[in-house]
């Protein structure tokens, strides 16, 4: 249980949000080990996420998608810079706890590895500024039984998954300090094109939010089931009050112009970049689709330098 002062609860999620916020404008990177982490740091990542290998090759051997090897986390912790990122199961708290011990940046909980039901019945105080009336004034803590990670007390961020505003409402209100795309399917298989359809379906909503009135946004709030105080916020700030990243199945340096042009912050780069010819040319085209995204013709150079839209990962 979080008993700890709301102000000091206030300053930790602050402090997580900015640390976050350096991330925008670039990419993190899925890497499998230390040559295509430090492949990632070279070409201008601002993190890497490391994991274990091919999903069903995994399941196939363990019967079970589990975090990433901590060794193999620590030996590209002493190989690159820049953060690295620990993916830990929907509801795993001793994972993320492992995970913070091991001194990784943040943790991603994470929909691509297998979900279990948290061992706690979470009962924490949310981030008070997404509160309002009397309760919210005298510190009410609500009972949380979720299957998610209960973030505040945690120390270090946490990115989360979303498939639509509902959700992102949602694990704003939790704690994430970043919010991605979620996939229904692992990343070795997904279809960018749902990558593409959750990101309009969110922004869509999020224009919803900016240009509503007073009883729109009420609406909203009760069909969102979230806090009009959270909605508030974004309408004021015209954004979402933490940065939103598209994941899944991204590679293609055109596809990371357009998920910017649509209103991402920034892009997980998928593993399967490596599977293809010069993974190092195309990290760095994929950069630079994030930096030039509204230069046209600065994209139809990278087109070209990918040798045309770039071949699929095998």
């Amino acid at each position: 249980m979080n008993i700890e002062p709301e102000e000091e609860t206030r300053r930790r999620f602050g402090n997580k949000i900015s640390f976050m916020g350096d991330f925008k404008d670039r990419m993190i990177v899925v890497v499998l080990n230390q040559v295509q982490a430090q492949m990632a740091e070279d070409a201008g990542a601002v993190a890497v996420i490391p994991i274990d290998g091919i999903k069903q090759t995994v399941v196939a051997v363990e019967g079970v998608q589990r975090t990433t090897d901590l060794s193999t986390i620590k030996k590209i912790m002493s190989r690159v810079l820049i953060p690295v990122i620990g993916r830990v199961r929907v509801g795993h708290v001793l994972e993320a706890k492992a995970m913070e011990a091991a001194q990784v940046a943040c943790i991603d909980e994470s929909e691509y590895l297998n979900p279990i039901m948290s061992a706690y019945n979470h009962t924490y105080t949310p981030y008070f500024m997404f509160r309002e009336g009397p309760d919210g004034a005298n510190g009410f803590a609500y009972k949380m039984e979720k299957r998610t990670i209960p973030k505040y007390p945690f120390k270090i961020p946490f990115i989360c998954g979303a498939a639509d505003m509902s959700e992102v409402l949602q694990q704003i209100y939790e704690g994430a300090s970043m919010v991605r795309t979620k996939c229904a399917d692992d990343e070795e298989t997904h279809d960018a094109s749902k990558t593409f359809e959750i990101v309009r379906k969110i922004m869509g909503s999020l224009d919803d939010i900016i240009n509503s009135d007073e009883t729109r946004m009420y609406q909203l709030a009760g069909s969102y089931n979230a806090r009009p105080a959270l909605l508030q916020m974004i309408k004021e700030q015209r954004r979402l009050p933490v940065p939103f990243f598209a994941a899944g199945s991204i590679y293609m340096p055109i596809d990371v112009a357009m998920l910017m042009a649509l209103g991402c912050d920034g892009v997980i780069v998928s593993n399967r970049v490596f599977n293809i010819l010069s993974p190092e040319t195309r990290l760095e085209n994929i950069m630079a689709a994030i930096k030039k995204y509204k230069e046209p013709e600065e994209l139809a150079k990278i087109i070209e330098r990918s040798g045309g839209y770039g071949p699929k990962p095998k």
